[in-house]
């Protein structure tokens, strides 16, 4: 069963996908003339989920962006938004987006705490 990824990172996120990724490896030896490539096919397409996290103390923010951080460590997974469903999905790298003076934590009008943010993941299939 998929996990819906508003329920990870809140309701107001964006997900996108690229195209597959291509892996290849360049080498060169002694007698080569340049560089040999060995193309080892797809490592699955991008997805990259961007958004805002929202809590009313900044340590609650900093809790969920632990908890969001647990799943790097996590295996392959299935995910679903907005009717999509991605599957064999691994999270790769977790960013705090940060403006110009490098603050990334904002306190709005309404007096909760909030930070953009960017995962970027990897569909295995």
């Amino acid at each position: 069963m998929a996990s819906n990824l508003t329920t990870i990172f809140g309701p107001d996120i964006c997900v996108a996908f690229q195209p597959y990724y291509i892996d290849r490896q360049y080498s060169s030896f002694p007698g080569c003339e340049g560089l040999t490539a060995m193309h080892l096919g797809s490592r699955g397409f991008q997805l990259t989920v961007s958004g805002t996290l929202r809590a009313a103390t900044r340590a609650l923010l900093e809790s969920t962006i632990a908890t969001i951080d647990n799943y790097l460590w996590a295996g392959a997974g299935d995910y679903a938004f907005a009717g999509c469903y991605y599957y064999y999905v691994v999270f790769e790298r977790f960013e705090i987006i940060q403006d110009g003076n490098g603050k990334a934590f904002y306190l709005t009008a309404s007096g909760q705490v909030i930070c953009k943010f960017k995962m970027h993941a990897r569909a295995l299939v």
